[in-house]
């Protein structure tokens, strides 16, 4: 927690490494494999030059593996600012449940001193299975979008390039991958969802059905080829094939078709007339709609509206972000996410001391010193600006750059001293000295 000197020649020095590992990616070398991902590339750039065995680069590693597998439990949409520092290389991680039919959307930016690049990654996670990369942020754009083909769960990993610090901001929301069927309706609309029980039980229903007035225009969510017919169940029907994402839309209870031969369709092309043709003779006009790739797939999430953009977190609280801060009482719980629940998690002490690395509008992301991250409410923490008390120190009093027995030694007293009392981790105070430099004294036995 305490500010660390920079070894101004070792930087150099790592710096010129770094710009000939940027080199290394281009040429024959990069010809010979082309890696997965920009963020791969860089790794592999890292190992081509041997930084990766610096302590800087094997850290930069460690961070992007350990936010695979501590991300943040996250509900979208989220809109979270946070702070990169150029000397310990850390990742942000949102660990993501998304649903088949969904398109996540992500906006990024990133404010640097100097030039750099923010690697944005998305991996699918299965239980007993390595993370699968599913998409990357190009090299020079700022938003990335990808239709989710599985339901399941995700880690979006945000992480800039060695020694390259600033603030930066990550927007999340999910989006519809399909045109609403009925323009100028919702998924609002739709009043019987997939899966009920139909005939007694004797079959789910296979869609949604969305209730509109006789006549209304049905259009083609995609493109694709349409194909008109009829069926007892469904009476007048459209079946619409898309060839890109492998599935078959399926139109039912239509009044008429807008054609009576198969058809190449655009999106937003009509297909046909909401009615209430085939078992639906006695309900009121309605679509059903259903969608078909190795079985009916639940059509909902396809065509639900967009998230809302998401509210930013307040200026009072992105201030307090890269600043070390103490919580204010006994209780407080780090949280595994911006809006869940702290069940489970032990209870932390009054002044306990951490770093504030990212803000939400719900909560503060915190890391402690010994590198456990959650978040708190921004409530439930305060500046070690203002000093608790003043605490009487021994001579030949350590102090560290971390609460550990093990911790560099950072000042050893002479003659002893008194020194303002920031806050605490566990047998350790976090101390101010009057010279100005703060470190960390074992006080257990004062």
């Amino acid at each position: 927690m305490a500010a660390h000197l920079a070894r101004r020649p070792a930087r150099l020095a790592l710096l010129l490494a770094l710009a000939a590992a940027a080199g290394c990616t281009s040429g024959p070398l990069r010809q010979l494999a082309q890696p997965r991902s920009p963020y791969d590339g860089y790794r592999d750039s890292l190992r081509t030059s041997g930084l990766d065995q610096t302590a800087l680069g094997r850290d930069w590693v460690q961070a992007g593996a350990a936010a695979l597998t501590n991300a943040a439990a996250t509900t979208l949409p989220l809109h979270e600012v946070g702070f990169f520092t150029a000397d310990r290389p850390t990742a942000l991680a949102y660990q993501l449940q998304l649903e088949r039919g969904r398109v996540l959307r992500v906006d990024a930016a990133f404010e640097s001193t100097q030039p750099g690049r923010l690697f944005v990654d998305l991996f699918e996670v299965r239980p007993g299975a390595a993370p699968t990369l599913e998409a990357s942020l190009g090299p020079d754009a700022m938003s990335l979008t990808h239709e989710i083909d599985r339901s399941g769960t995700y880690v979006l990993r945000v992480q800039p390039e060695l020694l390259r610090g600033g603030r930066v901001s990550v927007v999340q929301r999910s989006l519809s991958s399909l045109a609403f069927p009925l323009p100028g309706l919702t998924a609002k609309t739709a009043q019987s969802f997939f899966g009920a029980a139909r005939d007694a039980g004797a079959r789910n229903h296979e869609g949604i059905d969305i209730f509109a007035p006789r006549g209304t225009a049905a259009v083609a969510v995609a493109d694709g080829t349409a194909q008109p017919s009829t069926n007892t169940l469904g009476g007048n029907v459209v079946w619409l094939h898309d060839r890109r994402r492998g599935t078959t839309y399926y139109y039912a209870h239509l009044d008429r078709w807008a054609f009576t031969e198969p058809a190449t369709v655009r999106a937003g092309d009509v297909v046909g007339y909401v009615g209430n043709t085939g078992n639906a003779r006695t309900t009121p006009p309605h679509l059903h709609f259903g969608i078909y790739a190795r079985g009916a797939i639940d059509p909902l999430p396809f065509v639900r509206a967009d998230d809302a953009a998401p509210r930013p977190p307040s200026a009072a609280d992105t201030d307090k972000v890269n600043t070390i801060v103490r919580t204010t009482g006994a209780g407080a719980t780090l949280r595994a996410g911006p809006g869940n629940p702290a069940a489970g998690r032990p209870a932390l002490a009054r002044d306990t001391v951490m770093r504030v690395v990212a803000a939400t509008p719900a909560a503060l992301r915190v890391v402690l010193p010994d590198g456990t991250e959650g978040y708190l409410p921004a409530g439930a923490v305060t500046s070690t600006s203002r000093p608790l008390r003043r605490l009487a120190l021994a001579d030949g009093a350590v102090v560290r750059d971390h609460p550990s027995a093990q911790a560099a030694p950072l000042h050893v007293l002479r003659g002893g001293a008194s020194v303002d009392v920031l806050g605490r981790f566990g047998a350790f105070t976090l101390v101010k000295l009057a010279s100005g430099p703060s470190g960390w004294v074992d006080t257990a036995g004062i």
